[in-house]
């Protein structure tokens, strides 16, 4: 069977973000390897590409309506591969999946009010509460012998002082699929104090084949569900994303928002969505990806405690970031980012911004050919040994 991951793709000059984006921004060569945003150096399945390109065959690309069929595909994607049974009414077009929170945080709080989140996360989390000027009650994740689990006193502690909690799962960096346990822990904390459960599952569909991912809503049906075939199937530039909420009043108001900031959808993003969702040949396409990531994920791992041993790392259980721990090289983190820029000449996304444990952080894109991650480790282990990391 032909891989998916290792498939060769030029994405450098197609104005790639991961790639021309280091030079446009960062003022960097291009033999530095871009390995920081959250994209996969792979082409979509090949039924989406057949799908979008009949769309533009038609050559009608005027204002567009959330299409029926893309609800109706969104409802039995969730039905088929997470046990969750959702209304199509109940599901809101979004043209991301931050922007999506964000317009959920606006609708539904108000300024002032306290919002959870649990670092070291994805950091558009803390900058949008803040941007929206709300405050920001940080529930920290805590490590134990190499796996991150959260802290339930902390969660329940923020929950006392907040209107709404944003729930990362699976968790972006760390890698953490969540058990159904603490998932449920998390929705009775939430009841208990009266708080608002929207969680962002962007990476549910790459959940490798060794786990399970629990969708939260189908223990709390009030849960708000923030979700795209985006990361899945690599067509996040296509900005096709969804909320499902079953609460009326909520999605009233949520709308109410959106429509201030004029969301409307493309007509590819509604092809994506119908075609990522209901075409059979997309989701065994996908299946064959969960395979590949994880395999590549666990090869990688081992490369890195054989090769670097004074780096290290969790093991994550969906995607393709892998959260890596620097704080044994004796280093400030702007001293760290220089180094890795103009020495070893890889670019990985800094860990500052993910929280205030994040400093001493990188987080790694697995998500290319494996040679070129082969090349990474090789130059870490070069500069690492030449400073006597090693």
């Amino acid at each position: 069977m032909k891989s998916i991951l290792q498939q060769q793709l030029v994405r450098k000059g197609t104005n790639s973000v991961k790639w021309d984006g280091l030079e446009r921004w960062f003022h960097l060569s291009e033999d530095v390897l871009p390995l920081w945003v959250a994209d996969i150096d792979i082409r979509t399945a090949p039924s989406i590409s057949e799908a979008l390109a009949s769309t533009a065959a038609q050559g009608e690309f005027g204002y567009t309506l959330f299409a029926r069929e893309a609800q109706e595909a969104v409802r039995s994607w969730y039905d088929r591969r997470h046990d969750l049974n959702v209304d199509p009414k109940h599901i809101m077009f979004s043209s991301g999946v931050v922007p999506a929170l964000t317009h959920i945080v606006e609708a539904l709080t108000e300024v002032g009010d306290g919002v959870v989140i649990q670092s070291p996360v994805y950091p558009p989390f803390h900058e949008l509460v803040v941007g929206s000027k709300r405050q920001v009650f940080d529930a920290p994740l805590t490590e134990k012998n190499g796996r991150y689990e959260m802290d339930f006193f902390a969660l329940e502690e923020a929950m006392k002082q907040a209107s709404l909690f944003l729930l990362c799962s699976p968790h972006n960096p760390v890698g953490r699929v969540w058990t159904k346990a603490e998932l449920t822990k998390v929705v009775e904390l939430a009841n208990q104090y009266d708080v608002i459960v929207v969680a962002d599952e962007i990476h549910a569909d790459l959940t490798f084949p060794s786990h399970k991912h629990t969708a939260i809503g189908s223990l709390d049906p009030r849960v708000i569900t923030v979700s795209a075939p985006s990361k899945a199937f690599n067509i996040a530039g296509l900005f096709a994303s969804y909320i499902i909420c079953t609460v009326d009043d909520w999605r009233k108001q949520i709308i109410k928002v959106q429509n201030k900031h004029h969301v409307l959808p493309t007509p590819f993003a509604n092809t994506a969505i119908i075609a990522a969702y209901t075409d059979r040949r997309a989701e065994r396409w996908l299946d064959q990806l969960r395979e590949e990531l994880e395999q590549q994920m666990n090869e990688m791992i081992d490369s890195i405690e054989t090769n670097l041993p004074m780096l290290h790392t969790t093991r994550p259980e969906a995607s393709y970031l892998l959260w890596i721990d620097f704080s044994e090289l004796p280093m400030t983190a702007e001293e760290r980012k220089s180094w890795l820029h103009g020495d070893v000449r890889v670019f990985l996304s800094p860990g500052g911004p993910f929280g205030p444990h994040g400093e001493m952080f990188e987080r790694m894109n697995i998500g290319t050919r494996r040679e070129l991650l082969d090349e990474a480790i090789a130059r870490l282990h070069v500069q690492m040994k030449r400073k006597a990391f090693v």
